[in-house]
């Protein structure tokens, strides 16, 4: 019965979505990384989490700094939904179009990698995306 639910479980792995997911805040940054953890966690049962950074700013309008966090889930939802679920989190959490103005960001949830394809490769390089890969349960899911 065993290798029967194992040999099941190989067959679903196979089919379930791969995604790289970035986390970001510069404004009540720990209460946020927390609070975006546990609605992740309700969303995502399996999610894995690397440690968490501070990175100074990038840009000029962002005064504050960033405690990033990368995540890593398995889903069997379709790319569209996964993105609009993160995007729903963010206003969920408080993000609003104004504060970007301001150079605040409650939270940023970011689709990085899915399916080993790089979404955005600008974010690739930078300092925290590096630092924060080997931190994950399983870097070598992710190698570039």
């Amino acid at each position: 019965m065993t290798s029967h639910i194992l040999k099941n479980r190989c067959i679903f792995d196979a089919i379930m979505n791969v995604a790289l997911i970035s986390l970001g805040s510069n404004n009540n940054r720990e209460h946020n990384i927390a609070l975006c953890n546990r609605l992740l966690d309700d969303i995502y049962p399996d999610i894995l989490y690397s440690a968490t950074s501070v990175t100074k700013p990038y840009g000029e309008r962002y005064q504050h700094d960033f405690l990033n966090q990368l995540a890593v889930i398995r889903t069997d939802r379709p790319y569209e939904e996964v993105i609009d679920t993160l995007k729903s989190l963010e206003k969920r959490i408080g993000r609003t179009p104004e504060d970007k103005l301001l150079g605040l960001v409650r939270i940023d949830i970011d689709l990085i990698v899915w399916n080993n394809k790089i979404l955005k490769p600008e974010d690739m390089h930078r300092s925290y995306i590096h630092d924060l890969l080997p931190t994950l349960p399983h870097p070598e899911m992710f190698k570039f």
